[in-house]
């Protein structure tokens, strides 16, 4: 009898070991592919492995990445939820008390930032950081706005599940980037959202209304890539975009190009790539100026840090192959989406300058030597403590339309500036 006993005890103990090796191997194979997928920026994709993997052994590196995930797609409370978790184990570094910070501040809760900030070490890469912090905090309180008598409008379109960005006013009509369906069952998704891939849209204005939107030609949006910020010359019949490249990075990711388009009527000639391009970075975000001659883009090609804000202009052969704007406009962080107003004066985002939190408008004054001065913080209500970005002003200098996260998801909001203050 205890022979049978002893042996089932072996046999039990087997099979439970068994089971065991089972669970971990199943386990090292999701942390495995959602780390591959974080990796290659396919965010949306890579969070349900790490909440699995969560689920049966808690990891403060997969708790990390599982939080740095859901602020890459913007599910800004989630990601806060998981920082403070984190915040509560030992040992934390000091750049991800700096990041629990920045979620503080994007969430509104500044008083609870300022409480917790002197809890974070000052060490080299940190001390910098947590300067930046306390500047956002004091932002709240003290910066002025550049504009004072403003009157914002959400965008009827909107869509409360999904982003619009990047508005661009022509004729009658509103061009803008969304990645809402066009169908009700996806079966192709953005890896890095979940959704569906960017498109570029538009929606006609008839006396004042917005009509329903539609997308623009099928030789400009591309079916499973996404495709987005159109910048319309219509000096020189032209539109230059961004799409995802047909080749891969070194990690497997297929950043964003510049492409162009000749307009004809009302159709779309063949779509080429500029010369500049180079798949291992990311061109994106074009801004033409007013006279046709030059063009800004946006890279993280080697510059100041980040992504950067490039110059190129239009000479016989094509666009010149760009160069940095310079250290006055970018940081070590990152800059975006650049607009140029009639007098070739510059606005454009930027984690970099000192702002209010997450991404801030800018202004920066062109100079008669064809530089810019230091940029100025637009303030609000342009500017909040979520992402600030895209701004387009139209020809009267007084209304345009920019884009905010300040309600959940990238959302256009209309606006028009009324007579100053005195």
């Amino acid at each position: 009898m205890k022979i049978f006993y002893t042996a089932t005890r072996c046999l039990i103990f087997i099979v439970f070991s068994g089971l065991l090796s089972s669970v971990y191997a199943q386990d090292n194979n999701k942390l495995t592919k959602a780390n591959a997928l974080f990796k290659a920026k396919r965010f949306a994709e890579a969070i349900p492995f790490y909440e699995e993997v969560l689920e049966r052994d808690f990891n403060k590196t997969v708790l990390l990445k599982l939080a740095r995930s859901h602020r890459q797609v913007n599910n800004l409370p989630e990601a806060l939820e998981h920082f403070t978790t984190l915040m509560a184990q030992p040992e934390i570094k000091p750049d991800h008390q700096v990041e629990y910070v920045e979620l503080l501040i994007m969430n509104g809760d500044y008083t609870q930032a300022q409480q917790y900030l002197p809890n974070i070490p000052s060490t080299n890469t940190s001390v910098q950081q947590i300067f930046k912090l306390n500047a956002m905090i004091n932002n709240n309180y003290n910066i002025d706005s550049v504009y004072h008598n403003v009157h914002l409008e959400s965008f009827v379109h909107n869509t409360p599940q999904n982003d619009e960005n990047s508005p661009f006013f022509l004729d009658q009509k509103m061009i803008y980037t969304s990645d809402k369906s066009v169908v009700e069952k996806l079966k192709n998704k953005s890896g890095m959202t979940g959704r569906a891939y960017y498109k570029i849209w538009e929606s006609n204005i008839e006396n004042g209304t917005y009509q329903t939107p539609k997308t623009i030609s099928k030789s400009i949006n591309a079916a499973n890539k996404n495709t987005a910020n159109a910048a319309f010359d219509l000096k020189n019949q032209e539109v230059i975009f961004s799409k995802n490249d047909n080749t891969k990075d070194r990690n497997s990711f297929y950043n964003m190009q510049l492409y162009a388009s000749e307009i004809k009527g009302n159709k779309f000639g063949k779509v080429e790539k500029l010369p500049f391009n180079n798949p291992q970075y990311n061109f994106m975000h074009p801004c033409i100026s007013a006279n046709g001659k030059t063009l800004l883009y946006v890279s993280n090609k080697k510059g100041q840090g980040g992504t950067d804000i490039f110059i190129a202009t239009r000479t016989k052969e094509g666009w010149s192959k760009g160069k940095n704007i310079g250290d006055v406009i970018n940081t070590e962080y990152n800059e975006g989406f650049p607009f140029l107003d009639k007098e070739d004066n510059l606005y454009f985002c930027s984690k970099g300058h000192s702002g209010l939190g997450g991404y801030d408008i800018y202004f920066a004054k062109k100079k008669v030597d064809g530089t810019y001065e230091s940029p100025v913080n637009l303030g609000r209500p342009f500017n909040s403590q979520h992402d600030d970005i895209s701004i387009f002003f139209k020809e009267d200098g007084r209304s345009g339309a920019f884009t905010s996260s300040r309600n959940g998801s990238d959302d256009i909001f209309l606006f028009s500036i009324g007579d100053q203050e005195k």
